[in-house]
């Protein structure tokens, strides 16, 4: 503890000067820093995110409006071919590094990461809002208007994606229960055709006609079973529409407002007052690891092998000439 706080007191400018110049550079720092601005915009939930799914309409019932339609946007901006669209409609992509944009790959992989930065999240039980903060003031707002339009678009067919997965294996059990329920009638018909002896009393009393009957019968109610579910998935499709009217309105179109700088000072600041206080850390070990002073007798002890005979008290400057012989406290 003795040589820390030698080494802190003998030099006090030297741990004084870091800790004052660090945490100013880092205000420098941010303040030659490109200044940021932040669009925001206003939405109004008018019903859960849904999904048609082989259950009909799926959501989180658990979840208010607006908490569903921020998570289906949240999902979508992370998906590359949403933000690419999103991107290809702002003036983002001559943001970018000249080297950059030369390189289809990394241009693209650039703009999905910086759509996907847009923030969403429910205010309230309809209300949802979307920021997103860029250097270009112009940037900023297109891009939120960018994700607005998209969503309205894209999102309601995503929502369908499924229900028209199921059309479309509808179709193909269409095709066939058509083939089935003609089959059956004929072969009902065919019957009565080759027995016209046969009344029709004998015939509902014919085993093998009512074999046949019964055939026709389940094979015609399979065939109105499909139809029926291409019928409902269909109307259910069109419950969905076809554009962002029937998910959300626009409260607020996107306006813009400069990004308050004090947490970036604060930031600058901290982070240089930090770096100060390491680099004093580390001073103080090395410079007290290094001290070879020898301050009591159990340091005189490790750098040399005689006895210690006696040991003077801390005497001051007054006190030493009292100790030499031949001086009186008259001639002091």
């Amino acid at each position: 503890m003795w040589r820390i706080l030698e080494v802190i007191f003998r030099r006090p400018l030297q741990l004084l000067v870091p800790i004052a110049l660090f945490p100013l550079v880092g205000l420098a720092v941010m303040y030659v820093m490109p200044r940021s601005y932040q669009a925001t915009a206003s939405l109004w939930s008018l019903h859960r995110y849904e999904v048609i799914g082989t259950t009909g309409p799926e959501s989180d019932l658990q979840s208010t409006p607006a908490e569903t339609q921020a998570t289906a946007l949240t999902e979508l901006l992370q998906v590359h071919a949403f933000a690419l669209s999103v991107a290809e409609a702002t003036s983002l992509p001559s943001t970018l590094a000249p080297d950059v944009q030369a390189n289809p790959a990394a241009r693209d992989a650039a703009l999905v990461a910086d759509v996907s930065k847009v923030q969403v999240a429910a205010q309230a039980y309809n209300l949802l809002v979307i920021t997103y903060t860029n250097p270009d003031w112009r940037v900023a707002q297109q891009v939120i208007q960018a994700v607005i339009k998209n969503f309205g678009l894209q999102s309601q067919g995503f929502s369908v994606v499924e229900g028209q997965q199921l059309l479309a294996g509808l179709q193909t059990q269409l095709a066939k229960a058509k083939q089935d329920a003609a089959n059956a009638v004929a072969a009902e018909s065919k019957y009565i055709a080759a027995h016209p002896s046969l009344s029709k009393i004998d015939l509902l009393n014919d085993p093998q006609y009512q074999l046949l009957q019964a055939q026709a019968q389940n094979a015609q109610a399979a065939l109105t079973n499909v139809q029926t579910n291409i019928a409902t998935i269909n109307q259910q499709i069109s419950a969905q529409g076809s554009g962002a009217d029937n998910l959300f309105k626009v409260l607020d179109a996107p306006y813009v407002q400069g990004v308050s700088r004090t947490k970036t000072y604060l930031m600058g600041g901290g982070v240089g007052l930090g770096l100060a206080l390491a680099g004093c850390l580390l001073y103080v070990i090395f410079a007290a690891r290094g001290d070879r002073s020898v301050y009591t007798s159990l340091d005189l002890q490790k750098v040399t092998a005689f006895p210690v005979v006696m040991q003077l008290p801390y005497l001051t400057g007054k006190t030493i000439p009292l100790l030499i012989e031949g001086v009186s406290p008259a001639d002091m």
